[in-house]
């Protein structure tokens, strides 16, 4: 397992910019070169330079997994195409004004989390896609489980307010250990700050040691 410390445009929060499964990491075009290289060899990924609906938040604005991809309805067709000829993975679609795909799900490569107000026929999108369990809820009372929370095949990560009994729940869903922690000197909102995937992970510059040793120990 590696980890890396970084900035992807001056900012700590990497989750905000990037996604990654175990084979591939989005990141968004015109990223530094050394960043890159990071992302690659910490996550022992390939990268893929992209943008979604010219946005350079790719992290908030999708979400993928060993089975396929979802972005945002902001996306246009030229960046569809190159994530499915890139990945040769399905890519879904989420619109209907709650489309920050990578905020509204929080999934690994068998259970996913989404909003808990997102319409039934977009579960079934997300479910047929990511070719996972879908399932309702919030995080702490936070509506935008991306954000809330990391997950790898191995572990979770969530906001530190997430009661006991909503910590013994997530656990049991996913059937995975759940802790909870924070990056960048304390800051909760952890999906924003901390890309993973089952090889390692990466976070904010500003992450303390403890931090790091709460996230490894979570996700892994």
């Amino acid at each position: 397992m590696l980890f890396e410390r970084l900035e992807v445009f001056g900012s700590q929060m990497v989750g905000v910019y990037c996604s990654a499964s175990n084979e591939y990491a989005l990141v968004p075009t015109g990223v530094k070169e050394k960043v890159k290289k990071a992302i690659e060899k910490t996550l022992d990924v390939e990268t893929i330079d992209i943008t979604i609906g010219d946005s350079v938040l790719v992290g908030c604005l999708s979400e993928i997994n060993e089975n396929g991809i979802l972005v945002s309805d902001i996306a246009g067709k030229k960046e569809i195409d190159k994530l499915k000829d890139k990945t040769g993975l399905d890519v879904g679609i989420l619109s209907e004004g709650m489309n920050t795909s990578g905020n509204l799900v929080l999934a690994n490569d068998s259970h996913a989390l989404v909003h808990p107000e997102l319409d039934n026929k977009y579960l079934e999108i997300i479910k047929n896609v990511l070719g996972i369990e879908v399932i309702k809820t919030s995080i702490s009372g936070i509506k935008n489980v991306g954000a809330a929370g990391v997950v790898t095949n191995n572990g979770i990560l969530l906001h530190p307010m997430v009661s006991e009994k909503e910590l013994k729940e997530i656990s049991e869903k996913f059937k995975l250990n759940a802790e909870v922690g924070t990056f960048g000197y304390g800051m909760p909102m952890v999906g924003s700050g901390v890309v993973a995937n089952n090889n390692g992970f990466l976070t904010g510059n500003k992450t303390t040691g403890p931090e790091l040793g709460r996230i490894e120990e979570a996700l892994f």
